[in-house]
């Protein structure tokens, strides 16, 4: 692997114990539930939480909890701390350090700690949202995916290019599709030196490959592009923030019950039909045949979306914006009703959560005895 990782491995085995044993509970939760829940608490800095759902997951799912990690690295943490983002591709990528450094479980554990206590930026997902489906950008969509190879590495070191601009021809230049499809005549490697040309630290462009080989996620393309707009002659700064009051049930906030869980959205709907003020703002702004979405989406942006402290920069909060409106229009809200809607739900997260609870305990799978975290 390469050194820039091999030097992040050395932090992390630096900070880790490996003699040490941790009793852990594992959560009582299908797997879908745990898996959003290892997202929100990371994005929430819930390190005990996010530590119970790694070890869950990989009691559930096993080796799938790396891809998993790469993923939420990439989408929440991104260029608010590179070095946590090298941590996760590096540990993630090598089968023999980890069982040389205390043992998958051991390491799971720990790597979520590491997430949950770095600072967060979502910039990434709200970059590849708004560039990929943004009515506005449709028609730039069009002329970048005709451009030719050297014209899309000449978009991306084009520091007078906007960032929607870059985005699409990094993912275009990177021969990942939007899907995570093999495209033809992608060259990722000149992407990444397209990178490394502007300055981007070689530890995030390094990770940056791995990652993108590994998940053919075309989000990991868009964290070097956000770096290069963050420090572009501006002091990026770190944010506290409040996050919603949740609910918690054995263990579980109900936070996790979001649009990506079948268990959610059932909450998430019934919640939309019975509370007064949420249905009324849905049938004055959104066609009866998008309310769902809608609902599922507002949700989502209420109290999943939410990061405990996250990097702040000059354009974070229009990206921001733009991101959300993006994600907003799928769903089918017109934009006189975003403002109503975000406004009704955050208003009334109790209700959602009270109904959240009532379904969590109706069809929750039956506990589990708890596991004994040690090295090795």
């Amino acid at each position: 692997m390469d050194d820039a990782l091999d030097d992040a491995k050395q932090r992390f085995s630096q900070k880790l114990d490996c003699h040490q044993k941790t009793d852990i509970d594992p959560l009582s939760a299908d797997q879908w539930v745990v898996s959003s829940l290892l997202q929100k608490s990371i994005r929430r800095g819930d390190t005990e939480t996010a530590q119970r759902a790694a070890f869950t997951f990989f009691a559930q799912k096993g080796s799938a909890i790396w891809r998993r990690f790469m993923v939420i690295a990439f989408e929440d943490i991104g260029t608010a701390s590179h070095n946590a983002v090298a941590t996760t591709v590096a540990a993630s990528t090598d089968p023999s350090w980890r069982k040389g450094n205390g043992g998958y479980l051991y390491v799971a554990v720990e790597l979520a700690r590491v997430l949950a206590e770095s600072a967060k930026s979502r910039s990434a997902e709200h970059l590849i949202t708004s560039t990929q489906h943004h009515p506005s950008l449709a028609k730039l969509r069009l002329l970048k995916v005709a451009d030719l190879l050297n014209d899309h590495i000449d978009t991306i070191v084009d520091q007078s290019a906007s960032p929607a601009e870059r985005a699409l021809a990094a993912r275009c230049a990177s021969g990942i599709g939007w899907s995570g499809e093999k495209r033809a005549q992608g060259d990722l490697t000149s992407v990444l030196e397209a990178f490394r040309s502007l300055g981007v630290p070689d530890e995030l462009v390094t990770a940056t490959g791995v990652a993108a080989q590994k998940t053919r996620e075309p989000i990991t393309l868009m964290v070097p592009l956000i770096w290069l707009a963050a420090n572009n002659g501006g002091s990026p700064t770190i944010t506290q923030s409040e996050v919603p009051v949740t609910k918690v049930v054995d263990g579980v906030p109900m936070y996790a019950l979001d649009k990506h869980t079948r268990l959610g959205r059932e909450a998430i709907w019934r919640f939309a039909s019975e509370n007064d003020e949420v249905r009324t703002v849905l049938e004055r702004y959104v066609p009866s045949a998008r309310r769902r979405d809608a609902a599922y989406m507002t949700a989502f942006y209420a109290d999943a979306a939410p990061l405990a402290n996250k990097l702040v920069w000059t354009g974070a909060d229009e990206l921001e914006a733009f991101g959300t409106e993006t994600d907003l229009l799928l769903s089918g809200v017109p934009p006189e009703g975003f403002a109503p809607l975000l406004s009704a739900v955050r208003d009334n997260l109790g209700h959602l959560n009270d109904i959240r609870a009532r379904v969590f305990v109706r069809q929750r799978p039956a506990g589990t005895a708890p596991y004994i975290l040690a090295a090795g």
